[in-house]
């Protein structure tokens, strides 16, 4: 369950709002669920609004008047409390003991407590109520709202527990921390859309669309040249010196009620795209030239490249990190946040059958915001080359690039799941669901993009000789661990394993130190499928071509015998004669 509570001093404009139609008409059901005391009317229901609005806002500032100058300036509490899609409708019941709860945690209404401050609570939606209180209590002192936001927080936990509801993730200090999921398009959002005709909200559109132009540019000037490229409009927002301090962003066609363009700030699409965000991940790349990568139609020179930064990447992934333990975690929200950066550039690249699960794998990481300072610059400057890199080999096809593909989809899982697994430990609910949707969706790329490629090098191991297989499982045995090698042999791709160890050795590699160095530092037990790994490995660190499929031989030509030059033309029969007609 999401909370957001703020404070104000317009009792009568919070009350028309949460009473109202909402921005976009979104309120269509709008009732009083309880109140400090029955109420004689509902707002909501009145056949005169306005004038009952105002009737309940003088009721709820008796207090604040009473108490004079003694009243707190910002006198009006005000908490939305919201559940997640997946959990259940609450009845009116419901929402009023949660409600209850969290007042009495917040300190507005404590339980048993005659003196409590005078509140209201709202429904408009199936998933989401309004709390409006004044926060001077019946004694005219003031409310106790020290740390209320941590107490809401705490008491949040428990009722998600009581109510089966999404377990949120929490600091476990109950700090309020920085937002570190997006903006969830809103109920007018998703209808606005619907009667566009788009698949998606325009602030859905433009994040993606922000984040792909992001990803690996090391200029605003690059930064916005891809931003108009994907057709979106950008206001510069300036302070009286003349310096930028923010951007918002315009798809064109998207309008307000009233005619006007509607702009959504870079906050307003996610906490780690604001113009300082933004300017600081560029500034970490600002000098890093954009990489010259041999072409011949086909982007498998740069995903190698972009394959084997990715291996030195995920060996300092499951490297313990250097420092305290603030550092580990700025670390891995570094890591975390370029991750993202080569999901998105490979999501704008690619062109092949498994574009829509790339597409959605980018898709559902950018659900997650890592904000983070410049205490792991060198972390990110390697994730953001491998990005860059993957822009530099231009658009990937399944036909000509598919080992390198299937080798890079690989490695980025072998990503996903370590992300995954860390935040899991960590605590980090909500980004370790995250991490695992994403790899979900790279598994099944994967399961797409290998099927050529490993059905040809599986061909190849199984012709091979069993004198030559026998050595391959030699250098399997002679390297790795005994529990590992047999996890490898008995795999459904060792053929193709030992199909690339064998070829790696006839050009002059040794297997088993390839083998050793494929292992590396890192533990195995991440990996779905260890021979697989280890196969896409070895190819890219020995630069193996693209399995290629073995040519049958053609099948011969019938000659078509000729009459020998002495042999005589044979005699044509002579044509009778015509019969005339008597």
């Amino acid at each position: 369950m999401i909370a957001s509570v703020t404070r104000g001093d317009r009792t009568r404009g919070i009350l028309a709002y949460v009473y109202g139609p909402g921005d976009e008409d979104e309120h269509t059901d709008q009732h009083t669920v309880a109140a400090f005391e029955p109420l004689l009317f509902d707002p909501g229901l009145a056949a005169d609004p306005e004038r009952a609005l105002t009737r309940l806002a003088k009721i709820l500032d008796l207090r604040v008047v009473q108490a004079g100058k003694g009243a707190p300036k910002d006198h009006v509490w005000h908490c939305s409390l919201r559940t997640a899609p997946e959990d259940r409708q609450l009845s009116d019941q419901e929402w009023e003991q949660i409600a209850r709860r969290v007042m009495h945690a917040a300190g507005i209404a404590p339980a048993g407590d005659p003196d409590g401050c005078r509140w209201v609570v709202v429904r408009h939606a199936e998933d989401h109520v309004h709390i409006v209180a004044t926060t001077v209590r019946a004694d005219l002192t003031g409310a106790r709202l020290h740390n209320d936001w941590q107490r809401v927080m705490a008491e949040l936990t428990l009722i998600e527990r009581d109510y089966g509801l999404r377990q949120v993730e929490r600091a476990a200090s109950g700090k309020r921390t920085a937002r570190t999921t997006v903006k969830r398009p809103t109920r007018a959002e998703i209808h606005k859309a619907r009667l566009q005709g788009r698949p998606e909200p325009s602030r859905a559109v433009l994040r993606t669309a922000v984040r792909e132009s992001l990803a690996g540019a090391a200029s605003e000037d690059e930064f916005l040249g891809r931003l108009a490229g994907h057709g979106v409009q950008v206001k510069v927002h300036r302070l009286p010196s003349g310096d930028a301090k923010g951007y918002s962003f315009h798809l064109p066609g998207d309008r307000k009620t009233d005619g006007q363009p509607l702009w959504y700030s870079g906050s307003s699409l996610g906490p780690d795209l604001t113009l300082p965000k933004i300017r600081t991940r560029l500034s970490i790349t600002a000098d890093e030239p954009f990489p010259a990568i041999a072409q011949d139609r086909s982007a498998r020179p740069a995903l190698q490249q972009a394959g084997r930064l990715a291996d030195q990447a995920l060996d300092s992934f499951t490297a313990p990190a250097p420092g305290e333990e603030e550092s580990e975690q700025e670390v891995w929200r570094v890591r975390a946040a370029g991750f993202g950066e080569v999901l998105d550039a490979f999501a704008q690249t690619h062109r092949g059958s498994q574009r829509a699960q790339i597409a959605a794998a980018a898709k559902a990481y950018g659900q997650a915001a890592y904000l983070h300072e410049r205490a792991a610059d060198q972390e990110m400057r390697a994730l953001r080359s491998m990005a860059r890199t993957v822009l530099a080999g231009g658009p990937s096809h399944g036909a000509l690039d598919g080992d390198a593909i299937a080798a890079f989809l690989d490695v980025l899982i072998l990503i996903a799941v370590v992300l995954h697994r860390s935040h899991r430990a960590a605590g980090h609910t909500q980004q370790a669901r995250i991490a695992r949707v994403t790899a979900d969706q790279l598994r099944a790329a994967y399961a797409q993009a290998a099927v050529r490629p490993l059905a040809v090098l599986k061909a190849q191991g199984e012709r091979l000789p069993p004198t030559v297989r026998d050595q391959a499982t030699e250098a399997v045995h002679q390297v790795l661990p005994a529990a590992l090698a047999g996890r490898v042999l008995g795999g459904k791709d060792w053929p193709a394993l030992a199909a690339t160890l064998t070829q790696a050795g006839q050009l002059g590699h040794s297997p088993a130190a390839l083998l050793q160095q494929a292992l590396g530092s890192r533990e195995m037990d991440s990996a779905d499928n260890p021979t697989a790994v280890l196969l896409w490995r070895i190819r890219r660190t020995a630069d193996l071509p693209a399995p290629a499929t073995a040519k049958k031989p053609a099948k011969p030509k019938l000659a078509t015998p000729s009459a020998p030059a002495s042999a005589p033309r044979p005699a044509t029969a002579p044509t009778p004669p015509a019969t005339r007609r008597r």
